[in-house]
């Protein structure tokens, strides 16, 4: 098992960097930087982040097809690898956060994936590409400087179409925020039946395990520093609740149609609070150290193919999240993670 972090960069570029040196430290194998909204650039954080570290593997946890074309992504990730050392690993999904600020329209999301994959593996095979597809198009691209050719691809997935492409094209899934065994077993059934599809082993198939995360000893403190982002997890998740095992609250459903069940934090914050302590459990982790050790350990027991937990971290009002990075990796990860 390796343990990872996905960081918004939402905190001072400096403030990352040292935190990712610290996870270095730790023994955290993987750093992700997300790529949403109009945060700071992932590219330019892991850049820096590469400066500053030297075994930690680094990429975008996720960027995405429409806010950046696949070919630029394909140059960012080649140059990054090559400054890093060959540490580099690509994170890429649909988004949404950042489309509507942009003007850009969510189509085919899981056509667009399959799409850039086979552009971006196209050019770091050194090979000239043209893709004339629904979404994503390129004519004559080639890259001018060498690549590596297996980079690997993580699909950040959660809906069934995204989850059997990922099994189909991706060197590993991210799956997104789902704690729950009865959820994997939804995952693991969607990856398969796209693997199988494609002549691929399944097993073959890295499996990330995306959770928000919270370790405190005030668990409901805990609780509620990750609340919003379950609450955002139920809104996005809509489509596929009832395969998650998810039944969403009737407070909380009358909160959000009140608010055109906006993803504005506001609104999430305002209508997560109506969320039982169970439901925010089924997108992550927090509370103690014991209570997130044996729902870890619970988890993983369900889904032993999950081969990285990768965690969101979270601070409550008293602690920040390099607090929930020191706590997990020291008090709540299953073996030491250390470096060999």
């Amino acid at each position: 098992m390796e343990y990872g972090l996905g960081l918004p960069p939402t905190a001072p570029t400096g403030e990352l960097v040292a935190l990712a040196a610290e996870a270095e430290r730790l023994g955290y194998r993987w750093m992700w930087v997300n790529d949403e909204r109009l945060e700071r650039d992932p590219f330019t954080v892991l850049a820096a982040m590469a400066a500053g570290t030297t075994r930690i593997r680094l990429g975008p946890g996720v960027t995405n097809p429409y806010s950046r074309h696949p070919a630029l992504i394909a140059t960012a990730m080649a140059t990054l690898d090559e400054l890093c050392g060959g540490r580099a690993v690509l994170g890429l999904g649909a988004g949404g956060t950042n489309h509507t600020a942009l003007g850009i329209r969510r189509e085919a999301p899981a056509t667009a994936i399959r799409e850039a994959v086979e552009l971006i593996r196209a050019l770091w095979s050194g090979g000239t590409a043209t893709v004339e597809g629904r979404v994503v198009t390129a004519r004559d691209a080639r890259l001018d400087f060498p690549a590596r050719a297996d980079l690997p691809i993580y699909v950040g997935a959660r809906g069934p179409k995204m989850l059997e492409l990922a099994g189909a094209v991706a060197d590993g899934v991210i799956v997104g925020n789902v704690a729950t065994a009865e959820g994997w077993e939804y995952a693991l059934g969607r990856i398969t039946a796209g693997a199988e599809r494609a002549g691929r082993d399944p097993a073959g198939i890295g499996l990330t395990a995306w959770l928000y995360a919270c370790v405190a000893d005030d668990e409901d403190a805990a609780l509620n520093a990750i609340r919003p982002m379950a609450a955002t997890s139920v809104v996005t998740s809509r489509p596929v609740l009832g395969e998650l095992g998810i039944e969403i609250p009737t407070e909380f459903e009358r909160t959000m149609e009140a608010r055109g069940w906006s993803l504005a934090s506001e609104d999430v914050t305002e209508a997560s609070r109506s969320l039982p302590p169970e439901l925010v459990r089924r997108f992550g982790i927090a509370g103690g150290p014991e209570a997130c050790r044996r729902d870890l350990s619970r988890l993983l027991e369900d889904v032993p193919q999950i081969s990285q937990v990768a965690i969101v971290p979270f601070g409550t009002g008293a602690t920040g999240p390099g607090e929930t990075v020191r706590r997990f990796i020291g008090e709540v990860a299953l073996e030491p993670a250390t470096w060999s």
